[in-house]
């Protein structure tokens, strides 16, 4: 059994770790291509938790003398090459509050539009990818052929096929669903908003991620709630050990968290990925405090690796999950195709749905069930994600050429956001302020907290790379470079 009393002053537990292990590299105890012991074996050699052990290895990642290979372990690299440091662990305030920068993000929406301008700031799939003529052909034909159906309301929840596509491939993603279950909706955001409208009483308080995606923070606030912020890893997702604190805490009490919102896979902005056990855990510590769990997904088919990853769902033995997606991330956002799982709560779900919007389109779906069923939305994914992997690199190798020293950026290995840490002195909303002036946007980090947290990050996007978008994040960092905190 291995001994981390020996402390030195000032130093964090999960560092103490890190040294141990470095000092036998140094040794050669492991020596280039060896495999490291396990998170859960080292967790059990040292006494100390899962996640002090992940934060060592990412200390030592960082460091250069390990790298991480899927599905398999930590090995020790052949040298140590110094790579730039991803972000620490958030430390969010942790009391509830209301979303207030709608101001600031409808002014990005705008400014991402404007003619000639590069926008970063958007998280949309590369329209050079979208299958387009394959689309307009499938598009075509049931114009032609189903002009009826095209042209009337489909069902409340939305169109049959289209809605055994979703269960079919859901069943990829380790969830036995209905098709009866599934309710198509007008993107994921609709979707979110029916759930947390069915799940949460007005005034009550949901649990995020932090960072958290501006859309559900402002979607909490639009429904009458407030949003309290969970410890999130770059990496590996929402902290579970943080959100059992907080629900426990907050449990029997009038701030009672009634519901979490949580992307399990590829989330935006930190791109982080919940493992099987943690996507587990949080099934059972939620079922345990009587929170619904929301699940976003959207990200969830843009894996780097062509697997399809599990869903919480997958998990969930008790109907305490509803599980949200849409084609908006994978195919076309213009389609506005997402749906809803809804298990127990389907009828208050599609009679909210139909108090609002009544049905979602009825051309788009035909579309969309075609496509899927032709097979032509898989070839796409596979193309699209090697091309969305080479984007993520691309940008990540020109962030480290251009940006100033000190700064940190994730390494996701899914989707197509990068969520980056500046040098504290930056402000990110006066670096915004200049950089749209020269026609260049991306997304502050304040909009991604309701504490008003991030004040030094920002989020771009990389679902296009091309000559104007490598000249768009050297002028970022040109001008990250030459600011100081007012």
């Amino acid at each position: 059994m291995y001994s981390v009393s020996m402390a030195v002053v000032g130093e964090r537990l999960y560092e103490r770790v890190a040294g141990r292990v470095k000092d036998q590299i140094l040794k050669r105890t492991y020596r280039p291509g060896d495999r490291l012991p396990s998170v859960r074996e080292l967790s059990r050699a040292y006494k100390v938790s899962i996640t002090t052990v992940l934060d060592a290895y990412r200390l030592l990642e960082d460091q250069g003398y390990i790298h991480p290979r899927p599905q398999s372990g930590h090995y020790v690299r052949s040298r140590p090459n110094q790579i730039i440091a991803e972000p620490d662990r958030t430390r969010p305030k942790f009391e509830p509050a209301e979303f207030r920068r709608e101001v600031l993000m409808d002014q990005i929406m705008h400014d991402a539009h404007r003619p000639g301008v590069v926008s970063l700031a958007l998280a949309t799939p590369g329209p050079h990818l979208r299958p387009e003529g394959k689309l307009n052909r499938v598009a075509n034909q049931i114009l032609r052929d189903f002009p009826s159906d095209a042209y009337n309301y489909t069902e409340i929840n939305g169109y049959q096929p289209l809605r055994e596509q979703i269960a079919q491939r859901l069943f990829e993603a380790g969830c036995s669903v209905s098709p009866d279950d599934v309710v198509i909706t007008n993107g994921c955001q609709e979707a979110l908003v029916l759930a947390l409208n069915v799940v949460c009483r007005p005034g009550g308080v949901v649990a995020v991620e932090s960072p958290c995606y501006y859309g559900v923070l402002a979607t909490t606030r639009m429904v009458g709630l407030k949003a309290v912020e969970i410890e999130t890893r770059s990496r590996e997702g929402m902290c579970i050990d943080r959100l059992e604190e907080a629900l426990a805490t907050a449990y029997g009490t009038d701030g009672q968290i009634q519901a979490v919102l949580i992307s399990t896979n590829f989330g935006n902005p930190l791109g982080g990925q919940l493992s099987d056990v943690d996507k587990q855990r949080l099934v059972q510590v939620c079922q345990r405090y009587e929170a619904t769990i929301i699940e976003d997904d959207v990200y969830g088919e843009l894996g780097f690796d062509d697997s399809r990853p599990s869903v919480a769902k997958a998990y969930d033995d008790s109907d305490n999950v509803l599980l949200c997606s849409s084609f908006s991330k994978t195919l076309a956002p213009g389609l506005r195709v997402g749906w809803v799982v809804s298990g127990k709560y389907r009828t208050k779900i599609e009679r909210a749905k139909h108090v609002t919007t009544i049905s979602t389109a009825s051309l788009p779906q035909l579309i969309v069930a075609e496509f899927l069923s032709n097979g032509g939305y898989d070839h796409y994914l596979r193309k699209a994600r090697k091309a969305y992997a080479a984007n993520m690199q691309q940008m990540s190798d020109a962030i480290v050429r251009h940006f100033p020293e000190g700064t940190r950026m994730t390494r996701p290995v899914g989707g197509f956001v990068l969520w980056v840490e500046l040098p504290p002195e930056v402000n990110t909303i006066a670096l915004y302020g200049k950089t749209v002036e020269e026609g260049v946007t991306f997304t502050p980090g304040i909009l991604f907290s309701a504490h008003d947290q991030y004040r030094n990050f920002m989020r771009l996007a990389a679902s296009v790379w091309d000559n104007r978008t490598e000249q768009a994040v050297a002028l970022i960092g040109q001008m990250a470079k030459s600011m100081r905190m007012p």
